[in-house]
C-alpha cells in the first residue's frame, strides 16, 4: 500500500507497511498507482521495490493477550474550575455532576490501587488533572509525598505530570511543579483575543493577562532543569486561521506547543464541521510553510508535526494506541474509575470505585481489544500506523461506538501526518 501526497511543493510517496518515505520527481509521482502494485513500473520504482522500500507486504501485528496491567492514572483532583471555557468537554469542570475536590484519602487510595494493578511494571505515571487541579493543591502535594514515600518499598518509580490553566499559579507552586513534575501542560489558546473569547473567567473577564506572565516565569525557571513542558491550545470554527495562534504562542517565548481542533457538538457555533475541513487543511499547509521558513534559532516544536523517523512507537503501540481503559484510567474525586478523562461522569463507562474495591475487568478487556484491526475502515487507511485508530472517546461521542472512527478527526489527522512527514523530511 502506498500513500501519495504533495506538501511544501514536494511530491512524497509513503510506503505504508515499511514506513519508508520517498521524495520523488513529479513524473515518478504521477506514475504510481496505489491500486495496482502488480504492474511493471519504471526502473527507479522497481529498484525501490527490490530494496523492500516500496509495495512491501503487510506484516500482521497481533497484540498478545495478557492480564490487565494499569501503568498510568489521570487523577481528577478537582471537578471544579476557575475558568468557564466555552468548549469545555468537562462542562466547565464539574463533568456533569457536583463540584468537588479529591480528598487526600482518595488520592492515596488511588496510588495504592495503581501499585496493586501495575503488576511487575516499575515505571508508573500520574497526571494531576481537572477541572483545575491547583484548586486541590494540598491533595496534589500530599499525593506526591505519599507516592515517593512508598515507591522504593514496592519497586516502583513514579513520574508526575500536571495540567493547569495557570490562574492559581504562584511562586511557591511554580517552584514545586518544576521540582516534582516531569512534565507540565499549560493551557493557552494563542492570541489574546482568541484566548479571552474562549477561556473567560466566571465573571466574563479575560484570562490571558493573568496567566501569560505566570507561564513565562514557570518556563523560564523550568528550562534550567531540562524537564518537559508544553503549551496546549484549542482552535475552533471561530479561529480557522489558527497558524496565527501557533505563531502568537511562539512569539511569547514558548517553543513546545500544540494547538488542536475542538471536538464538540456540531450544533455549537464554535464546532468544527465538515465544511471547515478544506480551510483547516489549507491552514496546516500554511503553518508547514511558516515552520520550514524559520532559521534554526527561531524554530519551535509543534506537537502534531513531530515524528521521529528513527525512534517511532513500537509495533504494539502502533496498533493499540493510547491504552485507555486497560493501561490507563481516570479516577474522579469520589474514587470512581473511568477509561479516561473524556469518559468521566458517563455512568455507562464507570469501571468501578477505588473505595468499593471493584473493577470491571470485562470492560478493560474490551478496551484492550479495541486495536487497529478491530476498528471500522482503518485497515485500508494510509496513515493507520501513525494514528492507531483514533481517540476512543472521540469515536464514541461522534458515533456511539469506540470502534467507529470520528470522520472529521480522521481527515485532519491524515493531513497533520502528511505535514509532519514533510516537515521532518525537509527541514535542514
Amino acid at each position: 500500500m502506498t500513500h501519495e501526497f504533495i506538501a511544501a511543493g514536494e511530491h512524497f510517496i509513503h510506503d505504508v507497511h515499511s514506513g519508508a518515505i520517498h521524495i520523488v520527481p513529479e513524473a515518478i509521482y504521477n506514475e504510481i498507482d496505489e491500486n495496482d502494485e502488480s504492474k511493471t513500473y519504471s526502473a527507479e520504482i522497481e529498484a525501490l521495490r527490490e530494496q523492500g522500500l516500496l509495495f512491501t507486504e503487510e506484516t500482521k501485528i497481533t497484540v498478545p493477550e495478557s492480564e490487565i496491567v494499569v501503568k498510568a492514572l489521570c487523577l481528577h483532583i478537582a471537578h471544579d474550575c476557575n475558568l468557564r471555557c466555552k468548549y469545555c468537554f468537562a462542562h466547565t469542570g464539574d463533568f456533569g455532576g457536583k463540584r468537588s475536590v479529591m480528598s487526600i484519602e482518595t488520592a492515596k487510595a488511588s496510588i495504592d490501587w495503581l501499585i496493586k494493578m501495575s503488576g511487575n511494571r516499575r515505571n508508573l505515571e500520574v497526571d494531576f488533572f481537572g477541572g483545575e487541579p491547583l484548586m486541590g493543591w494540598e491533595t496534589v502535594v500530599a499525593t506526591v509525598e505519599y507516592a515517593r514515600s512508598i515507591e522504593n518499598k514496592h519497586g516502583k518509580n513514579f513520574r508526575f505530570t500536571i495540567t493547569t490553566n495557570g490562574i492559581l499559579l504562584s511562586d511557591d507552586k511554580i517552584e514545586y511543579i518544576n521540582r516534582e513534575m516531569s512534565n507540565v501542560v499549560l493551557s493557552l489558546d494563542g492570541r489574546k483575543s482568541v484566548n479571552d473569547s474562549m477561556r473567560p473567567t466566571p465573571n466574563g473577564g479575560g484570562s490571558f493577562d493573568i496567566i501569560v506572565p505566570k507561564f513565562k516565569k514557570l518556563i523560564s525557571e523550568r528550562e534550567k532543569t531540562g524537564k518537559d513542558y508544553y503549551l496546549r491550545g484549542t482552535f475552533t470554527a471561530e479561529n480557522l486561521d489558527f497558524a496565527n495562534d501557533v505563531e502568537a504562542i511562539a512569539d511569547l517565548g514558548f517553543d513546545q506547543l500544540s494547538v488542536e481542533p475542538v471536538v464538540a457538538d456540531p450544533a455549537q457555533p464554535y464546532a468544527i464541521r465538515e465544511e471547515h475541513i478544506p480551510a483547516i487543511k489549507s491552514e496546516y499547509d500554511r503553518l508547514l510553510d511558516i515552520m520550514l521558513s524559520k532559521p534554526a534559532e527561531e524554530r519551535y516544536n509543534f506537537f502534531h508535526f513531530m515524528i521521529d523517523f528513527d525512534a517511532s512507537p513500537c509495533a504494539i503501540k502502533r496498533v493499540r494506541g493510547c491504552g485507555s481503559g486497560c493501561e490507563y484510567v481516570a479516577i474522579t474525586p469520589e474514587g470512581d474509575i473511568f477509561p479516561c478523562h473524556q469518559f468521566a461522569g458517563q455512568e455507562r463507562w464507570k469501571m468501578g470505585n477505588i473505595h468499593a474495591g471493584d473493577f470491571d475487568f470485562a470492560m478493560a478487556e474490551d478496551f484492550s481489544k479495541a486495536v487497529l484491526e478491530s476498528k471500522q475502515d482503518c485497515g485500508d487507511c494510509a496513515v493507520k500506523y501513525y494514528c492507531s485508530g483514533g481517540c476512543n472517546a472521540n469515536n464514541f461521542y461522534a458515533n456511539g461506538d469506540i470502534a467507529v472512527p470520528y470522520e472529521i478527526g480522521c481527515e485532519l489527522q491524515k493531513k497533520r501526518i502528511e505535514c509532519a512527514i514533510a516537515y521532518n523530511a525537509l527541514r535542514t
